[in-house]
């Protein structure tokens, strides 16, 4: 059955899960049953590479709080941005996450565990003041 759930994932651009396998690897990126997916249109701090102590604890926060999302119930994923591109420079699925409690990407903003991801050299340097603001 497994098996017929990813065949049905390759073939449709949004589809559900009850039970993959999935793991965190941070609060903005998971893998779900061998797709390495990374949340559209947030960035969460960093776990590995963070630039300061902060940043560091609010990026293992993020990443505990996304585990409990995605325990909440089956995951729906929407992949693709509007624009059409599906995958990110370093390969990963781009797309947004829903279980029952809603879309993850909103919540983790909504509780200051991540932030609207935006483009540009001045928006990540914008995002990281507000994670190490030392």
């Amino acid at each position: 059955m497994k098996h017929l759930v990813l065949l049905f994932a390759l073939v449709c651009a949004t589809a559900s899960f009850a039970e993959p396998r999935v793991v965190i690897i941070d609060g903005d990126t998971v893998d779900i049953a061998g797709e390495r997916i990374r949340i559209l249109n947030i960035d969460a701090p960093e776990t590995r590479g963070a630039r300061c102590e902060d940043e560091l604890i609010l990026g293992l926060l993020a990443k505990e709080r996304l585990a409990e999302l995605l325990r909440a119930g089956p995951v729906t994923i929407d992949r693709c941005e509007s624009s059409g591109r599906c995958t990110d420079r370093y390969g990963r699925t781009l797309a947004r996450l829903r279980t029952a409690k809603g879309d993850l990407g909103a919540i983790l903003i909504a509780e200051g565990l991540a932030q609207p991801w935006k483009a540009g050299g001045a928006a990540r340097a914008q995002r990281i003041q507000a994670w190490c603001p030392r």
